[in-house]
């Protein structure tokens, strides 16, 4: 019996120093990372006080795609920048616990724990139920959603249309218009 414990002990103990190990790499990885992500929440405060448009970017964690998307598009230092300074930019993991409060609702996520892809009514709700990973989603700054990308987008791709949104040329002309005179930063 004595021996049964000792083992339970020792495995809960290695369980805990491997949860702390993944939260502390987590965290390292997230403080690496170029582009500065809020919360909804925090961008919808944030927006309140000083108007800047909101772009979210839904993804899930088993996504090959919104990993690339992470690492390649948001990762580019020039991307990364004009977001930092254009957006407020939010990553929303469409299979999130979390709730997500806006305009006096709360969204949640009503699936039980261990369901099979559990969509989010926040993801549900920004997406239209057109839930193709990853999407970004375009936010004016009266944070009415603008337009929804689907799929990876490279960064030589992605920089004329977060252009054409953050400028906020998107009130004045087409894409097409704007991409004749668009002059890309990324080669």
């Amino acid at each position: 019996m004595l021996k049964r414990i000792f083992i339970a002990f020792g495995i809960a103990t290695i369980i805990v120093i491997a949860q702390s190990f993944v939260n502390k790499w987590q965290t390292s990885q997230e403080a690496n990372e170029p582009v500065h992500w809020y919360s909804f929440s925090e961008a919808v405060s944030l927006q309140k006080k000083s108007p800047r448009p909101i772009m979210v970017d839904v993804y899930t964690s088993w996504c090959g795609p919104c990993k690339l998307m992470s690492k390649n598009t948001f990762g580019n230092p020039e991307i990364a920048k004009y977001l930092n300074e254009n957006f407020y930019p939010v990553k929303f993991n469409a299979e999130t616990y979390d709730s997500v409060s806006f305009n006096g609702y709360t969204f949640k996520n009503k699936n039980p724990p261990g369901t099979n892809r559990p969509v989010h009514d926040f993801a549900s709700s920004i997406l239209d139920n057109k839930l193709v990973y990853p999407s970004i989603v375009f936010l004016n700054e009266q944070i009415q959603r603008i337009q929804v990308l689907t799929g990876y987008y490279q960064p030589a791709q992605f920089e004329p249309v977060m252009n054409f949104f953050g400028s906020g040329k998107y009130k004045e002309v087409s894409y097409e218009e704007y991409q004749k005179s668009f002059i890309p930063v990324i080669k």
